[in-house]
């Protein structure tokens, strides 16, 4: 059995695993600066080609918290996959997930599903649903049954080459339960404005950085970012070390007064395939 499907068959087994024990902060897209070959795509070659990662990072120092209504112990483990399904030369098909620990129990896992459409080699068109759901937990928002779920449609223009990229994008959001603020007191998530850079300036190292601003209303700043940054360094063609940070802060005081902010170092390794 080659490398390649090893690694498909551990994925496999630990999907099925955390679907197995899972009983019912915030789920994102983690940005990873990534380059495709259009060849790999379902229509150019005729088969499924997948590429993406495993991962396990560390996080320490952390103060984001556990759950999903923002209790709980810091975060202090994530491990999860990237999936990439090139379905046509210009549709990408981005799965994630990211599982949380914090020390001594599995605490909660996030799915990520994101649709990309590139139009005239340019401006992309992206679907997107983010969800999160608590293991060993039962998170409550004002004495109703919590956990994060986020629709949206958004529109991004990509500009650079396949050594370095920035993207400029928009997000509307739709049927979502995110609610702004870190103290959850704020209305709905209702838009996302934000940045991404990413490269790779040397063979062996790249860089993934992204800007988001968050608000209850179309076309306006926001009253909460995050933003996070991450570094990879390939030490060989099956493993990379990752380190990095993340940052999601109220911009705003909230209804309550309240204005917080969560920060956290991450330090781990990526097994790409």
């Amino acid at each position: 059995m080659s490398f390649s499907k090893i690694i498909k068959t551990i994925e496999i087994i630990g999907i099925g695993l955390l679907l197995g024990e899972a009983k019912s902060a915030f789920a994102y897209e983690l940005y990873v600066f990534r380059v495709f070959d259009k060849s790999d795509s379902l229509t150019a070659c005729g088969k499924v080609v997948l590429h993406g990662e495993l991962f396990g990072q560390l996080q320490s120092p952390s103060t984001f918290p556990s759950y999903n209504d923002l209790s709980g112990d810091e975060d202090r483990w994530n491990f999860g996959f990237h999936n990439y399904l090139m379905i046509t030369p210009s549709t990408l098909l981005h799965i994630q997930l990211v599982t949380h620990d914090d020390g001594r129990n599995r605490t909660k896992f996030d799915w990520h599903f994101s649709l990309r459409q590139e139009f005239a080699g340019r401006p992309v068109l992206v679907i997107g649903h983010d969800s999160d759901h608590d293991s060993d937990h039962v998170s409550r928002v004002a004495g109703k049954l919590f956990y994060n779920n986020r629709n949206y449609i958004g529109l991004g223009i990509p500009l650079g080459n396949r050594n370095f990229v920035a993207e400029p994008f928009v997000r509307f959001f739709h049927h979502t339960n995110q609610r702004l603020h870190l103290d959850l007191s704020g209305e709905k998530l209702r838009q996302e404005i934000g940045l991404r850079l990413g490269g790779a300036p040397l063979s062996w190292a790249g860089v993934s950085f992204q800007i988001v601003w968050q608000s209850s209303r179309a076309f306006r700043a926001g009253e909460a970012f995050f933003a996070d940054l991450g570094l990879r360094f390939r030490t060989a063609a099956w493993l990379e070390l990752v380190m990095g940070g993340a940052v999601w802060a109220d911009r705003l005081g909230s209804p309550d007064g309240n204005k917080q902010s969560f920060y956290k170092l991450f330090w781990g390794i990526d097994i790409p395939f």
